[in-house]
C-alpha cells in the first residue's frame, strides 16, 4: 500500500479537492431551494452552515452534524428547527433517489451475480417507496396525515402514541412545500445530478490519482456503495467505513486489496480533509466556536418558531 501511495499524482489530487467543493457549493444551492415558496436562505448562510455540519460530522459519532446543522441555521434565520431538519430529511431522499439511479445504471451495464442483483431491486424498491411517501405528503398532505395517524393506532403494544409519528410527520411536512411548486422541481432534480457527478469525479479522481483505470463500471459501484454505508449513522467521518465499502468494490472489479486500500485512503483524507478545512473556515467567518458546535444540539430552546415568509 505504501508503495501504491508512493506514486500518487498531485494533479489528481487537486481535481478531487476540487470535486468535492464543487459538491459543496451545489448542495448549498440545493438546500435553498427546499426552503421556498415559503421562506427564502441566502446562499451564504446555507454554505456557511453545510459546511460546519460536514466538519462535525467528520469528528463526531452518529452524523451529529446534521443536527448542528439544523440548528446552527434555525438560530441564524429563524426558522423552526423542525422545518429545517425536513428539508434535511427531504434532501437525503434525493439523494437516496439519485443512489437508486445510479444503481439500477449499474445493473444495466454490468453483469452482477444473482444476490446482487436482487438487493439492487430491492433497495430500489424502498427508495421509491420512501420518495413516493414524501410527494404525497407534499402534494396530498391531509389524506396522507390521516393515513399516518391511521398507521401510529394500529401499531401494538402502544409504540404508535409514544413515537408519535403524526405528530413528527406533520413537523416534517413543511419541509416538503418545494415539492408542491413543479417549477422547482427542475432545480431540485439538476442541483441533484450536478451534485453527483461532482460525486463520481471524486471517485474517479482518486483512482487516477494512484495510476488507476478501473472503470466507469468500478467507479459507479464505489460510489453506491460508499454512499449507501455512509447513509447509517457510525464512525466520527465514517472512517472504517468508507474504506471496507471502498476496497470491496474494487476488488471487486479485479484492483488488488492493497492499490484499493490506497485509493480509499487517498479520496477519503483528501475529501474529508477538504470539508474539515471549509467548516473551519466557516465556524471562524460566522463567529462560531467548537464549543457552540458541540452544544448545537441542546440549543433548540433558543430558537423561535417564527415564519419567515420569503417571495419566489
Amino acid at each position: 500500500m505504501g508503495e501504491a501511495l508512493s506514486h500518487a499524482q498531485p494533479a489528481f489530487i487537486i481535481v478531487v479537492v476540487a470535486s468535492v467543493l464543487g459538491s459543496l457549493v451545489t448542495r448549498a444551492a440545493r438546500w435553498q431551494v427546499y426552503f421556498l415558496p415559503r421562506r427564502k436562505v441566502a446562499f451564504g448562510p446555507a454554505l456557511s452552515t453545510l459546511s460546519i455540519s460536514y466538519m462535525a460530522s467528520t469528528f463526531l459519532p452518529l452524523r451529529a452534524g446534521e443536527l448542528v446543522r439544523a440548528v446552527f441555521l434555525g438560530q441564524r434565520e429563524r426558522i423552526p428547527i423542525p422545518v429545517v431538519i425536513g428539508t434535511i430529511l427531504v434532501e437525503k431522499l434525493f439523494d437516496f433517489l439519485a443512489i437508486g439511479v445510479l444503481l439500477a445504471l449499474l445493473v444495466a451495464i454490468t453483469p452482477l451475480p444473482a444476490a446482487a442483483q436482487v438487493a439492487a431491486f430491492s433497495i430500489t424498491s424502498v427508495i421509491l417507496f420512501g420518495f413516493a411517501f414524501v410527494v404525497a405528503l407534499a402534494i396530498w398532505r391531509r389524506p396522507t396525515l390521516v393515513f399516518v395517524g391511521m398507521v401510529e393506532k394500529l401499531l401494538p403494544f402502544g409504540v404508535g402514541p409514544r413515537l408519535r409519528l403524526q405528530e413528527a410527520a406533520r413537523d416534517f411536512a413543511e419541509g416538503t412545500d418545494s415539492l408542491q411548486v413543479p417549477t422547482l422541481w427542475v432545480g431540485l432534480l439538476g442541483w441533484t445530478a450536478v451534485t453527483w457527478l461532482f460525486s463520481i469525479g471524486t471517485t474517479w479522481a482518486g483512482t487516477l490519482a494512484l495510476g488507476i483505470q478501473p472503470g466507469f463500471a468500478a467507479i459507479l459501484f464505489v460510489v453506491v456503495l460508499t454512499s449507501t454505508g455512509q447513509a447509517v449513522p457510525s464512525s466520527p467521518g465514517y472512517v472504517g467505513v468508507y474504506h471496507a465499502a471502498s476496497v470491496l468494490a474494487l476488488t471487486a472489479f479485479g484492483l488488488d486489496p492493497a492499490t484499493a486500500l490506497g485509493i480509499a485512503l487517498i479520496t477519503h483524507a483528501f475529501s474529508y480533509g477538504t470539508l474539515v478545512i471549509a467548516g473551519m473556515i466557516a465556524l471562524w467567518t460566522g463567529g462560531y466556536s467548537f464549543d457552540d458546535m458541540l452544544k448545537g444540539t441542546q440549543s433548540q430552546r433558543t430558537v423561535s418558531p417564527a415564519t419567515v415568509p420569503a417571495e419566489l
